[in-house]
């Protein structure tokens, strides 16, 4: 049976993956907009780690200190974050979040929450959260093509060492 921590550690899996490329491409790739009005990947994962601190509020005994990388919903931050500094961060408050899904019960995964978007199950709630990052992971994997021409076979060959 696939469970929600499985889907949680499937998640993190890719969002390290797609961490992982930007150390092979020079630092501007991670930093750069490339289209006007849009963000770059270094903002679409400081998003996403901003995301990360809701689930402090989802996830029963998932204690870890907020996030400062992040950005309020609606504002950008006026200083950039290196990759690096991003990916410690990612790591301390992803071991805590998936540490508390995997302990909760059947019963708190069931629990009725009002979680500011209507009232749904808990597990329901963190399942809407995996699939917002899934979908930014989609567009910085998108970003990432543009800005080194780079194709899903040179990412496999590169990520991997698959040569197909």
């Amino acid at each position: 049976m696939f469970t929600l921590a499985d889907y949680y550690r499937l998640i993190e899996e890719d969002r390290n993956e797609h961490l992982e490329l930007f150390k092979l491409v020079p630092e501007e790739v991670f930093h750069k907009n490339y289209s006007e009005d849009t963000w770059s990947p270094e903002l679409i994962f400081r998003h996403l780690i901003s995301v990360l601190n809701w689930f402090k509020n989802l996830v029963p005994n998932a204690g870890f200190e907020e996030t400062k990388l992040g950005f309020e919903y609606g504002t950008l931050p006026d200083n950039t974050v290196s990759l690096e500094d991003l990916v410690k961060e990612f790591h301390r408050i992803s071991d805590a979040i998936k540490e508390g899904i995997e302990k909760m019960t059947d019963e708190q995964q069931e629990e009725i929450l009002d979680t500011g978007f209507g009232k749904r199950p808990r597990k329901r709630a963190i399942a809407g959260l995996l699939n917002h990052e899934s979908n930014h992971l989609g567009q910085v994997i998108w970003i990432f093509k543009r800005a080194t021409g780079w194709t899903d076979k040179k990412i496999r060959e590169k990520l991997y060492g698959v040569k197909k």
